[in-house]
């Protein structure tokens, strides 16, 4: 048996990877460090001499005993769950229906996918201008055919007018996700349960429903994220109001840091934001990792 000697690996390819790592120490790990040391801080913007005042875990212990903290996290989740839930619900439909064969498919497909490229913070604007009680068009809508106007930026109905945003500029997200995943569905076994006897409904339950499973799993992971550190919009639609009602986690963090200047507790409030979105996302990444549906998925192919 012949050896073959092992190639000399070129050090000076270490050379390459440098500015990389010194990029990520720049943007990433120095500000993280940074954080992590003024959450532990009384530092004020308008008072300087507190920039190096150690508090230790003081600030934690003020957000984790501030009611308006708590009242952020069930907003936020709320926000988060029923929004996830319908975009899902309504990306799964679009899905279905833009597989199908029909004329202006194309057309239909590509203005679908607008509300998602627009700025966050034009949508915020443009669904203000819907949802105003004078002149929206909403309400003119519900006036013009009998029905009372709807105060939607009310603190009744400011949550859920906020949803209804996000469901409108996210649902085309899981639309993209699931029809890349319907491309991958085995066609031969869906053409041998037609042949067989199996209605359209039957289809789509039984075969198209546990190949999207993975699909699904990481758009939501993605919108997790994203909606559990959503600001812009919110805030352009209702500065977190009326009182507290759509007061996310992001805008309290907003309201403490812009508004209190309260650097130290703006840091604290930070890291806990990032260890309940680790907490909420973690089952879904794990799910993602094991691989578990990709086999019928096709996520390994």
């Amino acid at each position: 048996m012949r050896f073959r000697p092992r190639p000399r690996r070129d050090s000076s390819a270490i050379l390459f990877v440098v500015p990389a790592v010194f990029a990520a120490l720049l943007v990433l790990i120095v500000p993280l460090a940074m954080s992590a040391y003024y959450s532990i801080t009384g530092w004020k913007i308008l008072q300087p001499a507190t920039r190096n005042k150690i508090v230790w875990l003081d600030n934690y212990a003020l957000v984790l005993t501030d009611p308006a903290f708590w009242s952020s996290i069930k907003v936020t989740l709320i926000y988060t769950v029923a929004g996830v839930a319908l975009e899902s619900l309504a990306g799964l439909a679009l899905a279905l229906l833009f597989r199908q064969n029909f004329v202006g498919r194309g057309v239909l497909r590509t203005l679908m996918i607008l509300p998602m490229v627009i700025t966050p913070a034009v949508v915020g604007m443009f669904w203000k201008l819907l949802y105003d009680p004078n002149y929206g068009l909403y309400n003119f809508a519900l006036t013009s055919i009998g029905l009372p106007a709807v105060p939607w930026l009310s603190s009744t109905w400011a949550l859920t007018s906020v949803i209804i945003m996000d469901v409108w500029e996210s649902s085309p997200f899981f639309m993209l996700v699931l029809l890349a995943g319907l491309q991958t569905e085995d066609k031969e076994a869906v053409e041998a349960a037609r042949i067989d006897g199996a209605s359209s409904w039957q289809v789509v339950y039984y075969l198209t429903l546990p190949h999207l499973v993975p699909y699904l799993a990481i758009a939501a992971a993605f919108r997790a994220i994203w909606s559990l550190s959503e600001f812009d919009k919110v805030y352009m639609l209702t500065l977190g109001g009326p009182g507290d009602a759509t007061t996310t986690m992001s805008l309290y963090a907003f309201k403490v840091g812009f508004v209190g200047f309260d650097i130290g507790k703006i840091s604290a409030v930070s890291w806990i934001i990032a260890v309940l979105t680790l907490v909420v996302t973690a089952p879904l990444v794990a799910y993602l990792l094991r691989g578990r549906g990709a086999g019928s998925g096709g996520l390994r192919r």
